[in-house]
């Protein structure tokens, strides 16, 4: 779980993830704010973690979360009960 914490970019990938679902690699470096490369290369470090699962259809590569495992689930549920930023907002 360290080398998740220790790392924005990951971060970011694991919140796009968490709030939009299952996203193309393109669309999850738009939505986590860096470049291709830098998704990439986060991804690849996800995946040997089993944290998440790629798929390919064709040319396309989804990314989707590994809902299996504990982390994942612990991630989960910490969004959900999280208050929104928009919840303090008024």
């Amino acid at each position: 779980m360290a080398e998740l914490l220790f790392s924005r970019g990951r971060l970011k990938i694991i919140m796009a993830l968490l709030e939009h679902g299952e996203l193309n690699i393109t669309e999850l470096a738009r939505l986590s704010g860096l470049n291709h490369i830098t998704t990439d290369k986060h991804v690849r470090a996800l995946e040997e973690l089993g944290l998440v699962n790629e798929r390919r259809l064709g040319r396309i590569r989804l990314v989707k979360l590994n809902s299996s495992r504990p982390e994942i689930k612990l991630l989960e549920e910490l969004v959900k009960k999280w208050p929104s930023p928009e919840a303090h907002e008024g």
